[in-house]
């Protein structure tokens, strides 16, 4: 079969076309440093660069929301911790009133620093984080959790719900703890439970009257385990973050390295083929 000048001409073209189109792709990878420049060059690598791309970008997201964890639960750990101060106060001044000595004016001079506890209290059981949120509402966030009736009784209208978030493919962290068991579910001395607001306020009261009790104490320090108990949740919690943080960066270093070893070019042999094609 004999070949035509045009069709050798051709072929010519075509050839020098070709390898046109690859100095052009290797001018592109020595650019930008990638070996892949096109999904073309090699599919399954691509493939596999795609899904190692979505798991990092989903462990993007898991590290925000370990940020977002941090932030509520320390904020939560500090509201605590100023609970417990406060209940420690009232539980001093129980003791000073306890002690048989005090004159119905004390008694009722103690009953005003008593009450200002309590709105210190209940400020606390309504802290709110920098979006607004209230910590201890449950799922209510939006909504104020605890009121005050004017008179000292506290109610609560959050819910029982308590908020997590996603902090890595498998595993959620409550990231608040709910009003209703953190405040109002504490053991009474007479049976049954109370809420911590409510032993404040009775004190109050029987100071007010001249009639402090000694069961008051007892209350208090139930009050201030309960709250210590929420506390020491809460750090366990913080030490998850931690914990999980320190996972997810090396499963993110892990990543890379695949990535890099699927896209990255070997500069060195790929000098070498520009210059001899």
């Amino acid at each position: 079969m004999r070949v035509s000048t045009i069709q050798l001409f051709q072929q010519r073209i075509d050839a020098l076309q070709a390898q046109q189109q690859q100095l052009a792709r290797t001018e592109m990878q020595l650019a930008t440093g990638k070996r892949l420049v096109s999904p073309a060059d090699d599919p399954a690598a691509t493939l596999r660069n795609l899904q190692l791309e979505d798991r990092r970008s989903m462990n993007v997201q898991f590290m925000e929301n370990l940020d977002r964890a941090q932030g509520r639960l320390e904020l939560e750990e500090g509201a605590l911790a100023s609970g417990v101060n406060l209940l420690q106060r009232v539980r001093e001044l129980a003791v000073g009133a306890l002690n048989g000595t005090k004159s119905p004016g004390d008694l009722q001079s103690i009953g005003v620093e008593v009450r200002s506890l309590l709105d210190g209290l209940v400020g606390v059981a309504n802290t709110r984080n920098a979006n607004g949120e209230y910590l201890f509402g449950g799922y209510q966030a939006a909504s104020v959790p605890f009121a005050d009736n004017g008179s000292g009784n506290v109610s609560y209208s959050g819910d029982r719900g308590n908020l997590h978030l996603q902090i890595s493919p498998t595993r959620q962290l409550a990231v608040a703890d709910n009003g209703a068991d953190t405040f109002m579910a504490v053991p009474a001395s007479s049976g049954g439970t109370v809420s911590m607001f409510d032993i404040v306020n009775d004190f109050a009261t029987a100071l007010a009257s001249g009639n402090p009790q000694s069961a008051t104490l007892t209350d208090l320090d139930a009050a201030m385990d309960a709250l210590l108990g929420v506390r020491a949740d809460v750090g366990s919690r913080l030490r998850a973050v931690d914990e999980q943080r320190n996972i997810n960066d090396s499963f993110n270093q892990v990543i890379e390295r695949e990535q890099s070893d699927i896209m990255d070019l070997d500069y060195t042999e790929a000098i070498s083929r520009f210059n001899r094609e």
